[in-house]
């Protein structure tokens, strides 16, 4: 079954544009996040409560994900996290950022799936938007100086994340 679409020229020009800007954000940014930039000075809060924390202030080398509990890919990646986590701890901080919902709902999944690395709210979306993540999830890997040299958009499997752990110890 085939189904047709017919457009007037403005509205071929309006999906066109949208294809555009769709395309230009699967990329991800230029800037910001990009390798060899920094985070930027955005405020996260600590799952479990206390004092605001800047990204900007992260000390290296540490992979930060940015996640929420109805991100399906999300959800799939988080125990491989944790893995990593616990296999390299001592060399790599993990931080685990949820976008945009409360601590119970945060604290619940990550019981569940027994994440047990920092974990951090953007309960406004300020560090999704600081990060120009236009989808979930997001990884960042950052080296010793604060240096991004990995940005993924989209799900890391542990091979994924230690190749790019491995990229930040060495540079």
């Amino acid at each position: 079954m085939t189904v047709s679409i017919a457009l007037n020229s403005r509205g071929r020009v309006l999906v066109l544009a949208a294809l555009a800007v769709l395309g230009a954000a699967a990329c991800g940014p230029s800037d910001g996040a990009g390798a060899g930039a920094t985070l930027p000075a955005v405020d996260v809060v600590p799952l479990d409560g206390g004092n605001p924390i800047s990204l900007n202030e992260i000390d290296g080398p540490a992979v930060v994900n940015l996640w929420a509990t109805w991100c399906v890919p999300c959800r799939r990646e988080i125990p491989d996290f944790e893995e990593v986590h616990r296999a390299r701890s001592d060399e790599v901080r993990f931080l685990g950022i949820n976008i945009g919902e409360d601590a119970d709902q945060a604290a619940e999944f990550l019981d569940e799936v027994g994440a047990t690395y920092d974990q951090f709210l953007d309960p406004q979306g300020f560090a999704q938007t600081g990060l120009e993540a236009v989808s979930l999830p997001v990884t960042i890997v950052i080296d010793a100086g604060g240096q991004v040299t990995t940005r993924r958009i989209g799900p890391m499997d542990q091979d994924d994340l230690d190749a790019a752990i491995d990229a930040a110890l060495a540079g």
